[in-house]
């Protein structure tokens, strides 16, 4: 890759989902070049192909942690970003999903022009990117809409009182380095709701921002699947049989496009 400042550190958690991070790494090699990028894959005791095939790269940074299990979700996930930022010297961090799939080069200018030379902005990111047929999305908001207006109306729902606006996602968010390890934060819930939110609570508390990329933005040059893992780990499966059903045609339908086969069939970018 192409060397330019600053240092740029992905770290991706990983659990015997082969079919996931073989897309994931081969998108970020393709989509990365401008970038001065390092990657590191944290391996929470896989214990399938995949972790040869992790091991078989020599561009990536693999920390292997043969004794975490998978019951041990999502914390394992947390703990695993908390390791891949003290194992790195770097100007920015990214906490990454192994289900999250770059399309275009210019992918991470819209989290760095998030900080924009503000040295009060310690994370930037993204709320949720749903891969999901338009007109039902448009149904499900109006509906959500209108329902939690009558909660509210009749007093079973107060107002979110959000701290400036939602927190970036930990799917795909960008931290600065030395907040994160000057003020001892961690990527693991300590607040009681994990997602991101306990990151950005960490740094409002320690008096620094965060700033968020409008969806729609960021929408075009990435692409996630939420609980993307119950769709191809039985290990991991959803709790509620019609959203186990869902996420699994979403998958489905995301595999077979185009530009996912021509990166299922690109091994030059293993190289």
């Amino acid at each position: 890759m192409v060397h330019t400042t600053p240092k740029i550190t992905i770290c991706i958690p990983h659990w015997q989902v082969k079919p996931y991070i073989t897309i994931c790494l081969r998108s970020i090699r393709k989509h990365s070049k401008k970038y001065n990028l390092e990657v590191i894959v944290v391996d929470n005791g896989s214990h399938d192909e995949s972790l040869d095939y992790l091991r078989s790269l020599s561009w990536i940074s693999l920390i292997e942690r043969p004794e975490e299990v998978h019951t041990n979700w999502p914390k394992n996930v947390f703990t695993a970003w908390d390791v891949g930022i003290r194992k790195t010297k770097c100007d920015y961090f990214v906490t990454m999903h192994s289900d999250v799939f770059v399309k275009k080069d210019d992918w991470l200018d819209p989290f760095l022009n998030g900080f924009d030379h503000d040295s009060s902005v310690a994370g930037v990111g993204a709320w949720k990117l749903v891969i999901e047929d338009p007109l039902y999305t448009f149904q499900k908001r109006a509906f959500g809409y209108a329902t939690r207006k009558i909660k509210i109306l009749l007093g079973r729902k107060r107002r979110a009182e959000w701290k400036q606006g939602h927190y970036p996602r930990d799917y795909c968010a960008m931290y600065r380095t030395d907040v994160i390890l000057k003020n001892n934060l961690t990527f693991t819930s300590i607040h009681g709701k994990g997602g991101g939110y306990s990151t950005a609570r960490q740094i409002w508390d320690a008096g620094y921002k965060t700033n968020m990329i409008p969806v729609y933005e960021l929408a075009s040059k990435i692409v996630h699947i939420a609980h993307g893992t119950a769709a191809i780990a039985a290990e991991k499966p959803l709790h509620h049989r019609r959203a186990q059903i869902k996420v699994e045609r979403k998958v489905s339908r995301l595999l077979h496009e185009s530009w996912i086969k021509q990166l299922e069939r690109d091994e030059s970018l293993d190289r």
